[in-house]
């Protein structure tokens, strides 16, 4: 057979053509599968991207936690009503009328011991922060403290401390949040006490621009039992 019969017999052509278009669908094949994990590739960058530009979790809230989304029908939240650092016990504004204030029913304050008072028991998320500015040239080495105290019949007991210690290396604004869980009974108080260790805090006030910057607050855990 001649080199002329060969190249016309049909199915040597139709064989010929099926082996050398095998190699051609393999590599459609292979370039979709590139494709699509370039694809995945590309996801998972734009993912970790965004992820890294999301703002942390904050430790110091930047508004009074009541003014958020908590049930106001069992808790209270109270605003300093002076900005100077000395030995005290703190009084509060306490009216609801009052942009950062929340008071329920279940809470009494009393304006002249500045206690507040717990009318229905229960286990407690109580907090406070303490923000303090400099006003002038603030050199001396000094601690200012915040102290909640819990009245339970004749006991005294001291339940949360925030302390802030301040020195010329300090920033200018300063502040600390703190919590804690606490059970109370109906008829117990909280009274909230300002200590400087008798010294005299000078050139240093509660920081009041946005009025809100210290607060002190509480609300019953809606699981916990009545005591």
């Amino acid at each position: 057979m001649t080199a002329l019969e060969r190249s016309q017999d049909p199915e040597s052509l139709l064989q010929a053509g099926s082996r050398r278009a095998c190699p051609c669908r393999s590599l459609d094949w292979c370039l979709l599968l590139g494709l699509g994990a370039l694809g995945a590739a590309l996801l998972t960058l734009a993912l970790f991207s965004v992820w890294r530009v999301l703002p942390p979790p904050l430790e110091t809230p930047e508004r009074p936690l009541l003014s958020l989304s908590m049930g106001k029908e069992a808790g209270a939240q109270v605003l300093p009503t002076s900005d100077v650092i000395k030995d005290r016990v703190m009084g509060f504004y306490h009216a609801t009328g009052i942009d950062g204030v929340v008071f329920s029913s279940n809470f009494n304050y009393h304006d002249t011991s500045h206690k507040l008072e717990v009318k229905v028991g229960g286990l407690y998320f109580i907090y406070a922060q303490l923000a303090v500015k400099c006003i002038a040239k603030c050199s001396k080495k000094q601690t200012v403290e915040l102290i909640i105290n819990q009245v339970s019949g004749d006991t005294h007991s001291r339940v949360l401390t925030i302390s802030l210690h301040l020195s010329s290396k300090s920033e200018e604004t300063m502040s600390k949040f703190s919590a804690v869980l606490q059970p109370l009974k109906k008829g117990d108080s909280l009274y909230v006490v300002m200590d400087t260790n008798k010294t005299d805090i000078e050139n240093w006030q509660l920081d009041q621009t946005n009025k809100k910057d210290n607060f002190f607050g509480l609300f019953r855990l809606s699981s916990s039992a009545d005591q």
